[in-house]
């Protein structure tokens, strides 16, 4: 049998750690969509490691897709799996394209 990379093994943690950031304040009988799952500029801080306040400036560079709602951003999840992936990337272009 063939041991699982290092780095899939921390993808799989870090999808993990974000699905469970995003239905942290939902309610236990909800039942959700994972494609439709969004969380603030503060909880995808929380996922990908950086302040919020870089966050939103990844939005406002149009580097990081996101929604307005009131005074905050609602990010999907789909939009930040690929800034999770950059980090278990070979070295070399880790430069996200936007869409």
């Amino acid at each position: 049998m063939r041991r699982p990379e290092p780095e899939a093994i921390g993808l799989t943690a870090d999808r993990a750690k974000a699905m469970a950031v995003a239905i942290a304040g939902l309610p236990d009988a909800v039942e959700v969509e994972p494609a439709s799952l969004e969380v603030g500029t503060a909880q995808a801080g929380i996922i990908l490691g950086f302040h919020p306040e870089h966050v939103r400036r990844l939005i406002r560079a149009r580097r990081l897709r996101a929604r307005r709602v009131g005074g905050d951003y609602r990010i999907t999840l789909d939009d930040l799996w690929p800034w999770l992936e950059v980090r278990y990337r070979v070295p070399g272009r880790r430069r996200i394209r936007s869409r």
